[in-house]
């Protein structure tokens, strides 16, 4: 009896062991491969996004020199209350600040190419796309402004971008959208950590800073923090720019005190000067096959 019992724990106790290691080699044969599957997507998805903007050039419009792209996008995102798609945010302009900040996403369907630009210095620029369509906006939308009851820049950049993201998370923003007749209201929030950093000393630029309030991560606005000093200031102080990236109406408050508001965007979007740009391209993969790429055509 005692024998017949020992054998029956003996048989169940291997069989829970051997039971837990199929268990445990499942999930590792299913984690990698989940994982794997993420990993390559993201990575497709960066080579498409990098492949289309490599086809856009953006100059000097009265130099004609080339204004180069910073290498890799400073934000990438998902906007699930439109669709789900996934995108990224790109910017032209090494030094100083950006002269100007593209965001780019595919339709849900994968057809198109979106992408909306503004101008974001006095750079006078020119952008050419594949079609030979170009955008040349007249100054910028930015409207640089002395940040209010700010403490001077800190003397080392460590220090500086403490401040910054302390600056940053005083800005509140919402947005109406377009569409009538309720005109919703979404409130935004502050991505916390800053997507790109420059400094430009020849022209009394200290430091600065740009940020992205959103949508969930979906970017609606770039701010800009700056620590500048001009030459016709004894010291240097702190000062900020907001810049458009959607069509909705914008309001940005400090502290509670409105400083930015931008209305709804319609037809003017189309118009090859204006600060705020917007085109589609269809989509074309040079990877899966030999067309052309086709015209760009406005959103």
């Amino acid at each position: 009896m005692n024998l017949n019992m020992n054998c029956w724990m003996q048989i169940i106790a291997v069989s829970i062991v051997l039971s837990g290691l199929s268990l445990f080699a499942q999930e590792k044969k299913d984690s990698p491969a989940s994982e794997s599957e993420e990993v390559a997507l993201a990575r497709e998805q960066m080579r498409l996004s990098r492949e289309q903007v490599g086809l856009l050039r953006v100059q000097h419009a009265k130099t004609g020199a080339e204004i180069e792209r910073v290498e890799h996008p400073v934000l990438r995102f998902t906007a699930p209350l439109w669709g789900g798609h996934h995108g990224t945010v790109w910017v032209w302009g090494k030094r100083g600040r950006p002269v100007a900040v593209l965001e780019m996403f595919r339709q849900p369907d994968g057809r198109l190419w979106n992408q909306a630009f503004h101008a974001t210095s006095d750079v006078p620029i020119k952008l050419t796309a594949t079609n030979g369509e170009t955008w040349t906006p007249e100054g910028n939308s930015l409207k640089i402004q002395r940040l209010p009851n700010a403490p001077p820049p800190a003397d080392t950049p460590a220090g500086r971008i403490r401040q910054m993201k302390a600056f940053a998370q005083k800005f509140t923003a919402h947005e109406f959208w377009t569409s009538p007749p309720d005109r919703p209201r979404y409130e935004l929030r502050l991505i916390a950590a800053p997507v790109h950093r420059y400094e430009d000393r020849d022209r009394q630029l200290i430091d600065g800073a740009m940020f992205i309030i959103a949508q969930d991560t979906n970017p609606e606005i770039t701010l800009f923090l700056e620590a500048v000093n001009p030459v016709d200031e004894a010291n240097p102080f702190w000062q900020f720019g907001l810049g458009r990236t959607g069509l909705a109406e914008i309001v940005v408050l400090y502290e509670d005190k409105e400083v930015f508001r931008a209305p709804p965007l319609h037809t003017e979007v189309f118009a090859k000067t204006n600060p705020y740009w917007r085109m589609k391209s269809v989509f074309n993969d040079s990877k899966a096959n030999d067309e052309r790429s086709l015209p760009a055509v406005g959103i």
